[in-house]
């Protein structure tokens, strides 16, 4: 029986929501299609230096999933295990949108809904042929980088197996059990990438499937994740009736809703009665401004008013608000904070507009030349990313840490007791320590800011020498005839260093003094190039290793490009060695063009 190995990544970076330990659903599906067609399928959830690599390694296929925010930490792990020889799927929602990016590190990438893709998949690299018949499948046909279109129809929910939360390794509990009711939104933010990536028509599950798969979690925590919950009234009314006839006696449910969804009163009583306890509401802005510029359809009132009648039937309300937008400005963030504590909402989540790969935002961004990094593991809502219109980004920065500690502060835990009760206060302690923490944590990034607004936007040679080391005896004939050649650039913030020639144990030392002089100390990312590099012996293949891994410390993204028909046991050797049971602290990048 083969062994399918499936990751969701969890980015390095510390970010306020990183204590949420919930899984998405996509490995969980698809886990289920695997084992149900025969495979011994086992996930795994967590960053690279937590999962057990030599369980993983024993696989004879690999799939990671992706969103930007965690896709440097795919490619860290795609990199090693493509290093032992693995052959690596790589799909999601980031690879989606960049599947030329995302070949640069893996075999395969599947790219739009995979449910019904991958054991197909699966079933043609068991018999050796190449996907050319599977849609929405990239892969290398040789040098060449083939991307299948992808299916003009979407999955329709109810083909698609009940998840399998018993298949992920170690963490057997989540505190929350996602639960995946429809997709597509007939919304069209102009930031969300939702809809490109499931398109405008809603399609949900059958209301008795919903159920069913309900009455298995019984006294636990449902969070729906579908992406506009109660897009259909008729629908939504159905189901919270069904919940109520069949006393799914969940602990307790939430789910993210537009603020129309309040204006059902019969919605409301239901949800309530079904064990509704949180509405997650994309409130986004109180600047009219910045609400048309988002193609957000409400206002203000709306706002006020869809927090009153959730409070009404004993419902609380997490407002999620976006800082950033065209028209914000330092008074905007801080009149938010005012807007929010004077309506009562009960928890917040204020996040930095970002700007995702394949969204409309992103391209009027990147056009308009105003994208400050392309370090995907910022992109996740809390790192100030593009020039903002109305302030500077370290006034976006600083502000929106301002606004959550505001928001929750000591004299503000208690302040919704008698409208949501006791609960309230829990998740705004909990909110108080998790923005000092992160506070404390972030420092670094002022300072990274700084750096990013004042690099030239086109490449700046730093450095170029040729180091000519005192030679072995027995390097002396290919030393003489292949110099080391050091060349260093910076790219938009990237450095990038271009070894050629020949590493000996000797040079190698000149080679360390001389990046080291060179390296910032808030080095964001670095990108060494050794395709014209060759070892003199195995140990300086192997102190070459262990220079990389030093440097991975200091850097906090760092890429080695190898050469695309690199040996397999070079690749073993760079990456650390058989021995090796971690992640390496750099990914291995395979050019094959």
């Amino acid at each position: 029986m083969k062994k399918v190995v499936l990751i969701e990544p969890q980015s390095q970076e510390d970010h306020v929501y990183k204590n949420v330990q919930m899984p998405r659903l996509g490995l969980p599906l698809m886990g289920a299609a695997l084992k149900a067609a025969g495979y011994r399928v086992e996930l795994y959830y967590g960053t690279g230096a937590s999962l057990p690599w030599p369980a993983i390694v024993s696989a004879d296929f690999v799939g990671i999933s992706t969103t930007t925010a965690t896709s440097s930490e795919a490619y860290r792990m795609a990199g090693y295990l493509r290093s032992r020889g693995l052959p690596v799927i790589i799909g999601g929602i980031h690879a989606h949108f960049l599947p030329d990016e995302a070949l640069g590190h893996a075999d395969y990438v599947v790219r739009g809904e995979a449910d019904l893709i991958i054991v197909p998949l699966i079933r043609a690299l068991e018999e050796g042929r190449l996907p050319r018949d599977l849609p929405g499948v990239s892969f290398w046909d040789g040098r060449e980088a083939v991307h299948n279109p992808c299916s003009a129809e979407p999955v329709e929910m109810d083909q698609l197996p009940l998840p399998d939360f018993s298949l992920f390794q170690g963490k057997k509990h989540f505190r929350t059990i996602p639960v995946m009711t429809s997709r597509g939104c007939p919304y069209n933010c102009s930031f969300c990438s939702v809809t490109l990536m499931f398109g405008s028509r809603y399609r949900f599950r059958d209301t008795e499937s919903v159920l069913n798969e309900l009455a298995e979690y019984k006294g636990r925590s449902v969070f729906f994740c579908d992406d506009n919950f109660t897009a259909n009234a008729a629908r939504s009314r159905e189901l919270f009736q069904g919940m109520i006839d069949r006393q799914t006696g969940l602990k307790g449910w939430g789910a993210q809703m537009r603020v129309e969804a309040s204006r059902d009163p019969e919605m409301l009583e239901l949800m309530r009665r079904s064990g509704g306890n949180m509405a997650f509401v994309g409130l986004e802005s109180i600047n009219p401004e910045t609400l048309a510029a988002l193609n957000k359809q409400q206002s203000l009132a709306d706002v006020s008013e869809c927090v009153s009648r959730f409070h009404e039937y004993g419902i609380r309300v997490h407002g999620m608000f976006v800082f950033g937008g065209e028209g914000d400005t330092v008074q905007t963030i801080r009149d938010t904070v005012d807007f929010a504590l004077d309506c009562r909402i009960d928890s917040v989540q204020f996040l930095i507009l970002t700007p995702l790969p394949g969204t409309p935002l992103f391209d009027q961004l990147e056009s308009e030349g105003r994208l400050l990094t392309r370090e995907w593991e910022l992109y996740d809502g809390h790192h100030a990313v593009f020039q903002p219109n109305r302030l500077s980004p370290e006034e976006l920065q600083r502000e929106t840490i301002a606004a959550f500690k505001r928001f929750y502060s000591l004299r503000n835990i208690f302040g919704n007791v008698f409208h949501t009760g006791w609960s309230t206060s829990l998740y705004r302690s909990l909110g108080w320590w998790l923005t000092r923490h992160f506070e404390r944590k972030n420092r670094w990034y002022d300072r990274a800011l700084e750096r990013l607004q004042g690099c030239d936007p086109g490449p700046v040679a730093l450095l170029f020498k040729r180091i000519d080391a005192a030679r072995e005896k027995k390097e002396a004939a290919v030393e003489k005839a292949a110099p080391l050649q050091v060349y260093l650039i910076e790219k938009k913030g990237v450095l990038h260093l271009r070894l050629q020639g020949l590493i000996s144990s000797l040079n190698l030392r000149e080679l360390i003094r001389t990046v080291r002089s060179y390296l910032p100390d808030s080095c964001l990312h670095l990108v060494i190039n050794v395709e014209g590099l060759r070892f003199a012996s195995s140990r300086a293949a192997a102190s070459f290793s262990r220079f990389l891994e030093r440097l991975g410390e200091r850097t906090r993204r760092l890429q080695v490009v190898i050469p695309g028909d690199m040996d397999p046991e070079q690749q073993k050797k760079l990456s650390g060695g058989k021995e090796r049971s971690r992640l390496p602290r750099f990914e291995l990048v395979l050019n094959k063009r």
